[in-house]
């Protein structure tokens, strides 16, 4: 009697590329089939293929290869076939990503990492969760979790909070789970990426999800003591150390069931205990010569372990080192106890501990010993975490050892390694901030006369995360330096519907959680089809975008002190300021010198002296906003502090490009004055009787030179080398809407258009009745020759029908004086930024929300937002509903982020309230496009130096609060 032949599918991998929303391939092992019988067995999509041919694979040989296409599409595919010993592998993928196909498959079958070069088309984005989410769309849910703790082992905690984040929603649709089993797995999950924002320093959500997690009433032991462990690890990083003892001196319960009589059964899901030591699964099996999954009272084992480990760092925090290293030393040998130490997944615990009991000899002065260990603990996670955040995190605890005991050369070379790795994989310093300090510290102390210190120190200082506004800035970029119209427009195609993709993955993610907290989702499967149909053509976009071989090289994130001073001109400097740990750095270059330095100030002393200034600018009390004079000794002092070591450098500067971080982004520097005797002139007068509010006299940093701003290093070098608009029309203002009139008298369209997602958080009618009016468009608009330039105003300067208009990008110039909606209407509700305009019909809210900006298409070499505070930030609602998935806390990624990635070069923006009294801000602007033969920056600076030198508008409310966001020595567009 004859056996059937059965096709055993014995591993898969699947190709991920942080561009496109699905898989780019997949790789199967098979056994039991043959090569013949393999047409394109691994892939989902229904594929017709022509005829097999062999093929040669660096690397690998002869394969047997086929051409396909999909049916639905008609993209092309590859498949390949190549048997190695008794398994035949099968890779199927994309035709546009045929390099990484034919890579992967090489590495797999060598079962080692083979070089090479992958060639496919690249948005630029610096999205490192990207990856991540591809890979939480296509994974089960035993495999998310698991996946995530192999991320939270290797260190990569924001990677693993997006894949404990994204369990329960795979596991909303496997509705037939047993009950029991999926409120373990959500718990799981929820603790779990608590732990992880923990991790990441976002304390208020952390505590959010673990009060979640706590209403679930799990009664699991192996998830309660979890739980423990995770909240006292969140307890530690908010350095509260009583709250941690208490958390871990909860009782738990037994693992055993005492009411199942004499079947000693534990009582525990079978997911959890996976995910915790799932390290490499079954093939890990043979290597450590143990069962897959450890039996419940190991794994219950290994968490009581890692508890005392706990009690052992709160110990030492709490300045007991030799009290701490007890439960340390038991933790450690308890974990050893579990299969005679070969738990190969504990190896960063193992680590941790390690490290633990270092810093306690390093506290009693035992050097020996403390570095000793410090060396064991790197060896542990090198082996099984090779090039990850946790081999990272080792070596910099043994570089700052050594640093902090007179080894800088050694710690130098430790140092040295994490940032060439880090760099190397455009990655950034990501929870581990703290541990770089020193090295921060060892290079600014060099960086007043080492240039390989100062080169050292700007490439670090790359790695610490910028405003995503930087990101926007580097793919505006490169689309128009895509030299090919056809080309940049799929560029921008593939942009929108990246977002688009996002929102309505977010969209799903909503319903699918209503889904498993019992609830009954709302148009989930119309989603879910919408997200296939996107996803199918967000390939086709990337397949036809890798034709063109300048959007298939890698955009670099870094540039080194070279590369910057070559892109400086004479009589440039560019100011990069860094916060690390709650201390600033700065880095100071021009084209003939380069210093480096840590600026004398603490970071919460800069953001004092920023309030201060901030305050006596412009403060908003119960309503009603108010300026007072001018703090001149705090811009004096902050002046002193962040630019006192390049005073002599400054004199000779003519424009200043200044990369800002922490406080400084809420501020423009231009207000800064190192002007002693002119302050104390001031002072005088005012004792004498003079005007408080006269500040003529004051040598502003802005007066000596003009100031733009940078996002990054890297985004301002291509921005100064992309190409200038080729709109054909000069100007374009926009502004003056019109008023509702009385409250009661709206119609109720209206009334519905005004509400908000939110309850309670829509924009007073108000803020529709007070409308800018149109003097400084029309001054500006009279200016440039007749038929290039435009005004919009009234009925005609709606929302809807900005976006409507096709011919956006037909001006280099865009203005908007018009309110700007950019805080919270009110405590509780998210900040949405926004520009207030007219009501139009359909769908129009009289806003031009942050979302709709991000989606207008533009050429313009300049973008004015001629409103209040429309240099601000945006809350992370606004930029999940705009499809955005970096950025959105930090000053520049609101509205001044949408307009650079509508098409916007350059952006000038409100750092505080635009100023009507005086006319001042209609003069400035008047007195700006007035300049001719200027640069934009020194066109600006010419005419705030005329308000400087007025008495009515001579404090810098008037004069300084509109920044300019790009390349400053840019030519006015249009003049």
């Amino acid at each position: 009697m004859g056996e059937a032949r059965r096709t055993v599918f014995d591993r898969k991998w699947v190709i991920l590329c942080s561009d496109i929303a699905r898989p780019a391939g997949t790789i199967l092992k098979l056994h039991g089939i043959r090569v013949a019988d393999s047409l394109a067995p691994s892939s989902d999509e229904q594929l017709t293929c022509g005829p097999a041919r062999s093929e040669a694979i660096a690397s690998l040989g002869q394969v047997e290869a086929r051409d396909c296409r999909s049916r639905a599409s008609g993209l092309e595919w590859r498949s390949y076939a190549r048997r190695s010993g008794k398994a035949l592998y099968v890779a199927t993928g994309i035709a546009a990503y045929d390099s990484a196909l034919r890579l992967a498959l090489a590495s797999l079958i060598a079962d080692r990492i083979i070089a090479g070069e992958v060639t496919a088309a690249s948005l630029g984005g610096n999205d490192p969760l990207a990856l991540y989410r591809a890979k939480a769309a296509t994974g089960e849910v035993d495999a998310l979790i698991g996946q995530g703790y192999r991320g939270n082992s290797a260190g990569a905690f924001a990677e693993a909070a997006e894949l404990f984040a994204t369990a329960p929603i795979a596991l909303a649709a496997h509705s037939s789970s047993d009950a029991g089993e999926r409120e373990a797995r959500l718990h799981e999950a929820r603790i779990n990426r608590a732990l992880q924002v923990s991790n990441l320093g976002a304390f208020d959500q952390a505590a959010r999800l673990f009060d979640e997690a706590r209403a679930m009433a799990v009664r699991d032991p192996i998830q309660l003591r979890l739980a423990r462990n995770f909240e006292a690890i969140d307890a530690i990083n908010r350095n509260d150390l009583d709250g941690a003892r208490e958390i871990l001196a909860r009782p738990m319960p037994p693992l055993v069931n005492p009411d199942e009589t004499g079947s000693q059964i534990a009582t525990i899901d079978r997911v959890t205990a996976a995910g915790l030591n799932s390290s490499n699964g079954q093939a890990l099996a043979g290597v450590l010569g143990q069962e897959t999954r450890l039996s419940p009272p190991e794994r219950a084992k290994i968490i009581d372990a890692q508890a005392l480990h706990l009690r052992g760092t709160v110990l030492r925090l709490g300045g007991q080192p030799a009290k701490a290293r007890e439960p340390l030393g038991q933790a450690y040998s308890d974990i050893l106890q579990v299969r005679d130490g070969r738990v190969v997944s504990v190896m960063r615990l193992r680590s941790q501990i390690l490290s633990e009991m270092a810093l306690t000899y390093e506290a009693e002065g035992k050097f020996g010993d403390a570095e000793g260990l410090l060396r064991q603990a790197q060896a542990l996670v090198e082996t099984q975490y090779p090039e990850s955040a946790s081999l990272n995190a080792a070596r910099a605890r043994l570089a700052g050892f050594l640093a902090r005991h007179a080894r800088k050369d050694d710690a130098m070379v430790l140092y040295q390694q994490i940032v060439a790795g880090i760099s190397g994989n455009r990655g950034a310093l990501v929870g581990m901030t703290n541990l770089m300090r020193p090295y921060f510290d060892l290079l600014s102390e060099a960086g007043q006369q080492n240039p390989r210190a100062v080169a050292d120190l700007l490439l670090v200082s790359q790695l610490v995360e910028r405003p995503g506004a930087a990101d926007s800035l580097a793919q505006l970029s490169r689309q128009l330096e895509g030299g090919n119209a056809a080309a940049s427009s799929l560029f921008r195609q593939s942009l929108v519907l990246t977002r688009e993709i996002e929102r309505n993955r977010i969209a799903i993610a909503q319903q699918n959680a209503i889904a498993a907290n019992g609830g009954a989702p709302e148009g989930l499967e119309a989603l879910t089809q919408d997200q296939q149909r996107l996803s199918e053509s967000q390939v086709q976009l990337m397949s036809a975008l890798a034709a063109y071989p300048q959007f298939r090289a890698v955009a670099n994130r870094f540039i080194t002190l070279d590369d910057l001073r070559a892109s400086l001109k004479p009589g440039e400097a560019y100011l990069k300021l860094t916060e690390l740990s709650g201390t600033y750095y700065a880095v100071f270059v021009t084209p003939e010198t380069a210093k480096g330095w840590r600026v004398d100030k603490a970071a919460r002393d800069v953001a004092e002296l920023v309030a201060t200034l901030r305050d006596s600018i412009s403060v908003t009390v119960n309503g009603v906003r108010s300026t007072y004079p001018f703090d001149l000794d705090a811009a004096l002092a902050l002046n002193d502090a962040l630019l006192g070591p390049v005073a002599g450098e400054l004199r000779g500067v003519r424009h200043l490009v200044f990369e800002p971080d922490g406080a400084l982004l809420q501020l423009p520097i231009n207000l800064l004055t190192a002007d002693r005797a002119g302050v104390e002139s001031y002072h005088r007068r005012v004792e004498a009787g003079g005007d408080e509010f006269d500040f003529r006299g004051i040598q502003w940093l802005g007066r000596q030179a003009y100031v733009s701003t940078s996002l990054s290093a890297a985004s301002f070098r291509d921005a100064r080398a992309a190409p200038a608009s080729k709109a054909p029309r000069s100007y374009l203002g926009l502004g003056q809407n019109t008023p509702l009139g009385a409250v009661s008298g709206l119609p109720s369209v209206r009334n519905a258009a005004l509400s908000s997602s939110d309850p309670g958080c829509d924009w007073p009618v108000a803020a529709w009745n007070q409308p800018i009016a149109a003097t400084e468009l029309r001054e500006a608009s009279g200016l440039f020759s007749q038929g290039a330039s435009e005004v919009v105003t009234g009925n005609a300067f709606t929302d809807s029908a900005i976006i409507a208009r096709p011919d956006l990008a037909s001006y280099r110039i865009v203005h908007f004086a018009t309110h700007g909606l950019v805080t919270a209407p009110r405590d509780g509700c998210p900040a949405r930024p926004a520009l207030l305009t007219s009501f139009g019909s359909g769908q129009s809210d009289g806003l031009l929300s942050f979302k709709e900006i991000f989606d207008l298409q533009m050429d313009a070499d300049l973008i004015i937002l001629s409103a209040c505070d429309t240099a601000g930030q945006a809350s992370s609602e606004a930029t999940q509903e705009a499809g955005v998935t970096t950025g959105g806390g930090e000053a520049l990624d609101g509205l001044v982020r949408a307009f650079i990635a509508a098409g916007g070069r350059q952006v000038i923006a409100s750092h505080w309230p635009a100023p009507d009294d005086y006319g001042a801000t209609r003069r400035l602007f008047s007195g700006f496009f007035g300049s001719h033969g200027a640069t934009t920056g020194e066109a600006l600076q010419l005419s705030q130096r005329t308000l400087m030198d007025d008495a009515e508008t001579s404090h810098p409310f008037y004069w300084s609060g509109f920044a300019l966001i790009g390349d400053g020595s840019r030519a006015l567009p249009g003049r």
